[in-house]
């Protein structure tokens, strides 16, 4: 990495990571710190933080474009600012707005540009704006507020004042919706903007933010020599992903080559203390965009920049283009790459492509999450992937299915790890489903996808475009999986048995936990021959297959690669008998005059088998008596109960053992 001087300060919560936390713990430290700081409110707190919900009137509106205008006194923990507001009518008679801006921040000024002085009431967090006349349906105004106050004080704060090598430090965490605690603003992920970002900070500081650096400013705040950075981001953007982080730094450079002649500047800020580190560290840069830009698609911001900016928080937050990373992370060792691709992945999945809602949360952080997985396999193989995806099955630390409860009053329940590593299961399972060569076709389509690129999605579009390229309904694997928070139980049985020159192998599968799941089920099976893998469809608390294996099995394993989130068991059978109750396709067929019916039994039962015609009439029955445990057979000779000959056609043959049912067709010719 090339290297030139700048000097700025970042801050975050903690300010060294933990080898002993989890990897949840250290994507997302300062949020769990927030969850702590949450449970010690009263309870009636607690409530006030639930899941914030546009007001009706916010959904008459579209923000295009934030002017950020912010200055930073380090000393008082305060800040003060304007921020203009361009919004464009979504309706035909727009006549008010409301803008969020926590209760910490005092409004000084509201103004409509071209107009003048507008009044304005406050109910929570909640600005409402009267316009004195009203927008057609795309109209635009701008509305520019002028505010000030201490983030710092906030209940759920998104601004922070920190130090590090004796270097004062600020940055913010603004996510899911502390934006509105240091700036006003429409504060949901849905609303996209484009931005302006002047951060005036102390002048011995330097202050990053998303997008390109424009220039900077000497200017002069409460007595203090000041500089006020322009930053721009041409990208539409959510507003927990804008950010400051400011401190004193050095800028590592590499080049990333996208195309015969293309570049893009990968720019790093990290302080004079860690560049040794970080020049190691960091050059994980260049390889995992070109990795993630293969697989992905082009990385979508290159017409700007790509960073980390090192401080002391406490894990990682996907700032568009500028991801803020974790001063603890950079050891000179490349130790936490993993959080490193975490961070950039979410560039396409929750900066790009943002969720709908935080009820939607999976999209952005089960992608990162398995992208960390996608990663491993790229540089290590496919046993690594495997065994990264084993580390993430820890349902001891899920709460709740990874679709999330809109209605549920704790903010940080849609950060608990089940949205991270449960989800990324399920995507790991549906790349198994569709196959290699689909789901990466499907990922390069849905993240081109015009309808969310540069805009969001809900779990429904996402899943629609699977379903697009798989060519069928997927309810069957998406419903159950996104929304129960039990798994598959599969216990299986098997037994391999001569019938004449063949071989046959019975397979029994169970699942136990309160109602069967459907999936395509992996087995490898060893025979005396060889190995041979297949696939089965399970989808019921009790199944048995039959198949013809023409050498003797050895053994059968169920879902060998662990594509499956699921808990198996093998039970051993006794080898003198068939594993499951089954019943053969009779022989011939179709057949004159007379057919063979063989079954099978895995414990003595009382069995009953009974023919029927095409409408559901009764013709005849084979048998009704006790049959021990393993393989028997019966005729038909084509001949109802008085023993006269029925016509030509197709009938249906039916066992009954106990509780188990199975049915299967013949043909008759005469």
């Amino acid at each position: 990495m090339k290297k030139s001087v700048l000097f700025l300060l970042f801050l975050i919560i903690v300010p060294s990571v933990s080898a002993a936390q989890t990897p949840f713990e250290e994507i997302h430290g300062d949020i769990l710190r927030k969850m702590d700081v949450l449970r010690a409110l009263p309870l009636f707190k607690r409530d006030s933080l639930k899941a914030p919900q546009p007001t009706p009137v916010q959904g008459q509106f579209d923000v295009t474009h934030y002017t950020l205008d912010i200055a930073f006194n380090d000393l008082t923990e305060s800040v003060e600012g304007t921020v203009t507001i361009t919004l464009e009518s979504l309706i035909d008679s727009l006549s008010s707005v409301d803008i969020n801006a926590d209760i910490v921040l005092t409004i000084s000024s509201l103004v409509q540009i071209g107009y003048g002085s507008l009044p304005w009431s406050r109910n929570g967090d909640v600005i409402s704006i009267p316009l004195p006349s009203k927008l057609a349906s795309g109209e635009k105004t701008s509305i520019e507020i002028e505010y000030g106050g201490n983030p710092l004080t906030a209940v759920n704060p998104g601004l922070f004042f920190r130090s590090y090598d004796g270097k004062p430090v600020i940055y913010n965490l603004s996510e899911p919706w502390s934006a509105r605690t240091w700036w006003p603003c429409k504060d949901y992920p849905d609303d996209k903007a484009l931005f302006d970002i002047y951060l005036s900070v102390p002048s011995d500081l330097f202050a990053t933010s998303n997008g390109s650096y424009i220039d900077y400013t000497d200017e002069t705040n409460w007595g203090r020599p000041y500089k006020r950075y322009h930053w721009r981001e041409n990208y539409q953007m959510t507003t927990y992903l804008a950010s400051i982080s400011a401190t004193e730094y050095v800028c590592l450079e590499d080049t990333f080559v996208y195309a015969p002649g293309e570049t893009m500047t990968v720019t790093n800020y990290v302080p004079p203390s860690k560049v040794a580190a970080a020049e190691e560290d960091l050059n994980i840069g260049v390889p995992a965009l070109e990795f993630l830009s293969s697989i992905y698609g082009l990385y979508p911001f290159v017409e700007e920049k790509y960073g980390v900016v090192l401080n002391n928080i406490g894990g990682g937050m996907e700032h568009q283009t500028l991801t803020s990373y974790g001063i603890g992370f950079v050891r000179g060792d490349h130790y936490y790459d993993w959080i490193y691709v975490h961070e950039l992945g979410h560039q396409w999945f929750g900066d790009c492509i943002s969720c709908e809602n935080w009820t939607h949360i999976w999209l952005n952080e089960g992608w990162a999450s398995y992208t960390e997985a996608l990663w491993m396999e790229h540089i290590y193989g496919a046993s690594a992937l495997k065994s990264y995806m084993e580390g993430k099955d820890d349902p001891g630390t899920w709460n709740g299915p990874v679709l999330r409860d809109p209605d549920n009053t704790n903010p940080w329940y849609y950060f608990d790890p089940v949205v991270y590593d449960k989800a990324a299961w399920i995507i790991h399972m549906f790349r198994h489903i569709a196959g290699d060569s689909t789901f990466f076709d499907m990922i390069k389509g849905y993240t081109s996808d015009p309808r969310f690129r540069y805009s969001h999605a809900n779990t429904d579009d996402f899943t629609g475009v699977c379903e697009d390229y798989y060519g069928s309904s997927l309810d069957w694997f998406f419903d159950p999986w996104l929304t129960r928070e039990d798994r598959p139980i599969y216990s299986w049985s098997w037994n391999s048995y001569p019938r004449g020159v063949d071989t046959l192998l019975s397979i029994g599968v169970t699942q136990t936990q309160g109602y069967p799941y459907t999936m395509p089920v992996d087995f490898r099976i060893t025979t005396t021959s060889g190995q041979v893998d297949t696939v089965l469809w399970v989808d019921k608390h009790e199944e048995s297959f039959l198949l013809s294996m023409g050498n003797t099995t050895i053994d059968v394993e169920l879902d060998p690669d662990h594509w499956i989130l699921c808990d198996k068991s093998n039970i051993p059978t006794d080898a003198d008998l068939p594993a499951i109750t089954f019943l053969e396709q009779n022989y011939p067929n179709p057949f004159n005059p007379v057919t063979t019916i063989r079954f099978g039994l895995e414990e003595p039962a009382r069995v009953s088998i009974a023919v029927f015609d095409v409408r559901g009439r009764f013709i005849a029955t084979l048998t009704n008596r006790s049959y021990s445990a393993g393989e028997s057979e019966v005729t038909w000779d084509g001949t109802n109960l008085s023993g006269r000959d029925v016509s030509s056609g197709l009938y249906f043959y039916r066992l009954t053992a106990g509780d188990i049912r199975i049915t299967k067709k013949m043909i008759l010719l005469r």
